[in-house]
């Protein structure tokens, strides 16, 4: 099992058969979706290598027009592309952010959720990402176009964070966060918990909607809804972060929810 980063050699007889690309939910460092399902047991070991291409932070433009598409162009060429029976894709969480999750500008008088989410911001948040979501896929289903197959794609949408205004901070990555209160706080959406919540789990079925749709309008691309996994008594039992989940909220969405739709299309047991 193992997972190679942007320009490592693969091991002898360990080639990778999938190809990740993706932002922090991949990254994050010692403990992330990809690290959970390599150790998951009923992943079947030859998918357990996986390349990964992108970086903590990435959006998902980068990819197809930005600092990461001479990677993706790199791991595409007929003499890679050949390995990876199934594209992962993750992204989205530092876009919204970007966009401080379509919120309006002066959300101190709100008295809910609904009176701080200004609904042209949101579509232009979603619409953003749509659009770059769609020409990541279309550039990988071009380049398989003429090899006669094409792997199959998945993306993935996130479970309801709590604005807590915790980052982290490793010797890596220096300090990184918060994320999501910092936005709220710059839009000024008042301290009250249950609006901040409420903005996150809109924001949320917002982008999963808005996913759900282009999985749903091409063949060969599946949705995996992280939704609602992190259920325990205390919230941080399965969050690390304000948006990265503890080791053990990682290894229970990959069981729950990633392990059933790869099990249908081949990939685990």
């Amino acid at each position: 099992m193992r997972i190679y980063l942007p320009h490592d050699v693969w091991q002898p007889g360990e080639f990778a058969a999938m190809l990740a690309i993706g932002d922090s939910w991949f990254w994050y460092p010692k403990n992330n979706v990809l690290q959970a399902l390599i150790e998951n047991p009923q992943l079947k070991p030859d998918y357990a290598n996986i390349q990964m291409l992108g970086y903590n932070g990435a959006k998902l433009e980068e990819f197809v027009f930005g600092q990461y598409a001479d990677d993706l162009a790199h791991e595409l060429q007929p003499r890679n592309r050949h390995y990876y029976s199934a594209i992962l894709i993750s992204g989205a969480g530092n876009d919204a952010v970007d966009y401080r999750l379509g919120l309006f500008k002066n959300c101190s008088g709100a008295n809910s959720s609904d009176q701080c989410i200004n609904n042209e911001a949101m579509a232009a948040l979603l619409g953003k990402l749509a659009t770059a979501l769609g020409a990541l896929i279309e550039q990988v289903r071009r380049a398989y176009a003429s090899d006669g197959s094409q792997p199959p794609i998945f993306l993935h949408s996130y479970d309801y964070p709590i604005p807590d205004g915790r980052g982290f901070n490793l010797a890596a990555l220096k300090i990184t966060g918060p994320w999501l209160a910092s936005a709220m706080d710059d839009c000024f959406v008042p301290p009250d918990p249950e609006i901040r919540r409420d903005i996150c789990r809109h924001l949320i079925d917002s982008l999963h909607d808005e996913f759900a749709q282009i999985a749903a309008s091409t063949d060969g691309i599946y949705l995996i809804d992280s939704r609602g996994s992190l259920r325990g008594p205390d919230y941080r039992d399965d969050w690390d972060n304000e948006l990265h989940p503890s080791p053990s909220g990682f290894r229970r969405i990959i069981a729950e929810r990633w392990i059933p739709v790869l099990k249908d299309r081949g990939f685990a047991s």
